[in-house]
């Protein structure tokens, strides 16, 4: 099997192998992050679940305490007052006097409940209503005695309550009803009395009430008001509010508690404040971890992508190793093969004629320069890695002298393969540049224009002034550079794919040294479409003499 299938194979299991991984990690992460979810989503269920217990606790314990205080408030008020409405009705200021009386024995300053607007008997022997005072509507009277009626069952004993209705006859608005019934020594009803308030004066005995106790247990309010831990709201079975600590109470963590039916089904709704959860509860509301999660999560993503990057840079880097390998023992083997070809010939004295010899010496010497061109290449290039930036003396040469030890490095590679260099220099040109530098470049730039260029091509060398700097060029007479290309062809171990797929020799560093030369004398590089169809790459360097006479340099020689 090809040892680049092998290579192949080798890649695509190590992806495999990241991608599992990168997967199970997510996977891993994905788990634990719904794991803390969850046990943070179950803390916060039971945190609210105290909470709404609290909120339960807090109405039940006002439902206790205003059922309590209205029995003691009631029977107060009946006690002095209806002892006398078995022979007669009293008007509605002594039934306001003993309200009053009640109310300073209780301790409860709520005025406005204690000035009744109508008094009302109901005789069940002559089933008629006596109201006073007697302008009021009978009728809408007789309706809220009647309810009162229905919704009492007689045992013997005198019973009393509240209840709420909404008689637009009797009075503008809902009203209040308090009431004491009667029984026979049978059990049935003998009389019903009460009083009839306005429903808006229960709101001052309800916010009293409210303000003056505290619903929820010392160790869990630390002698906090209640209006600072919770919000409050009584209502009747219709939905009447009748008391409301805030206008617009939450949902959540709320509780419930009626105050009981002979109070006319009153109902008490608590919540707790959500400012106050923190107070209620251990450790305080459990924050949702989303967010937290969610970075997490991103981070986890990031990492993972992250790993994949390297690791196909890493495969990336992998494969410029083993091309730029390849490349190197394919530069190698040939020179090599020739030299040691002509050596063996020489050792076995099969080099009869004095023409052999001589021949088989200019292949010798040839190949070894090329040996000589390749390890000096590697080296320059090690180089410029080991110390980017840190350029070797310069100083002011000739460009004609120094093209000519170029020339005369790269012409065997040039005579080769059968091909031809024009020269067109301007004379008198002078550059400040590494003589070594100089001439690396342009024998990197010819030896380019030889692996890439037709057999027997024309190669051209030209070298002018412009703009204060002398412009260095070698043309060739092959495909060109993709425009897409110009710029990456610069990069260490790129090379096209046309240039890999057509087996031509190559390690990918002569332009990366050119370019990283010329950078280091105060240059430029770059490329360009040639006139007869190839690649122009051109190398900008310093000019020792800089002033007039600069020609405008295109193409030197045409």
């Amino acid at each position: 099997m090809p040892p680049f299938v092998d290579s192949l194979k080798g890649r695509f299991r190590g992806t495999a192998s990241l991608g599992a991984f990168l997967a199970a990690t997510l996977a891993l992460a994905a788990w634990l992050g719904y794991q803390a979810w969850d046990a943070a989503l179950s803390q916060r269920r039971t945190a609210e679940a105290v909470l709404t217990d609290y909120a339960g606790i807090a109405a039940w314990e006002y439902s206790r305490a205003v059922r309590g205080d209205l029995d003691h408030l009631l029977g107060d008020a009946f006690r002095p007052v209806y002892r006398r409405l078995r022979n007669r009705l009293p008007s509605p200021e002594v039934a306001g006097w003993a309200l009053d009386r009640a109310a300073a024995e209780q301790g409860c300053a709520c005025p406005e409940f204690y000035q009744p607007i109508a008094l009302f008997r109901y005789v069940e022997a002559r089933r008629s209503v006596d109201i006073v005072p007697e302008e009021l509507s009978s009728v809408a009277v007789g309706r809220l005695v009647r309810a009162i009626l229905d919704r009492e069952t007689g045992d013997g004993r005198v019973e009393r309550g509240l209840i709420t209705a909404t008689e637009p006859e009797l009075f503008d608005g809902p009203l209040a009803a308090g009431y004491m019934i009667a029984h026979d020594t049978l059990g049935g009803v003998e009389a019903a009395y009460g009083f009839v308030v306005p429903a808006s004066s229960l709101e001052g005995l309800f916010r009293e009430w409210y303000l003056g106790r505290q619903l929820l247990p010392p160790p869990v309010a630390e002698d906090q008001p209640n209006e600072s831990l919770l919000y409050l709201r009584v209502r009747d079975p219709s939905g009447l509010t009748l008391f409301a600590s805030n206008a617009d109470p939450p949902e959540d963590w709320a509780g419930s508690d009626t105050v009981g039916t002979e109070y006319g089904g009153l109902i008490v709704d608590a919540s707790v404040r959500p400012e106050a959860a923190a107070q209620l509860i251990i450790g305080g509301l459990p924050r949702s971890r989303l967010p937290l999660l969610a970075v997490l999560m991103f981070l986890t993503i990031g990492v993972g992508v992250a790993g994949l990057v390297v690791f196909r840079r890493e495969l990336r880097l992998q494969r410029i190793r083993e091309d730029f390998v390849s490349g190197v023992s394919h530069e190698l083997r040939t020179p090599l093969a020739q030299i040691r070809m002509f050596a063996e010939l020489q050792e076995a004295g099969k080099l009869v004629s004095e023409e052999d010899r001589v021949r088989a010496v200019s292949v010798i010497s040839r190949e070894a320069r090329r040996l000589s061109h390749l390890v000096e290449n590697i080296l320059q290039f090690s180089r410029l890695r080991r110390r980017p930036g840190t350029g070797p003396p310069t100083e002011e040469l000739d460009v004609a002298d120094a093209l000519a030890d170029g020339i005369d490095l790269a012409k065997p590679l040039l005579t080769d393969r059968g091909m031809k260099l024009e020269v067109d220099a301007q004379e008198g040109l002078r550059v400040v540049a590494n003589r070594e530098a100089f001439t690396r470049i342009i024998v990197n730039l010819l030896d380019n224009a030889v692996k890439y260029g037709p057999r027997g091509q024309t190669v051209r060398l030209g070298a002018g002034r412009r703009n204060g700097s002398v412009h260095l060029s070698v043309a060739d007479e092959g495909p060109g550079i993709p425009a897409q290309e110009r710029n990456r062809i610069w990069e260490a171990y790129r090379r096209l794919q046309r240039d890999v797929e057509s087996l031509v020799p190559g390690t990918g560093i002569g332009l990366s040294v050119v370019t990283n030369l010329a950078t280091q004398q105060g240059g430029r590089a770059w490329v360009e479409d040639a006139e007869r169809g190839g690649a122009r790459f051109v190398v900008e360097l310093p000019l020792a003499d800089p002033g007039p006479g600069d020609r405008e340099y295109g193409s030197p020689g045409r």
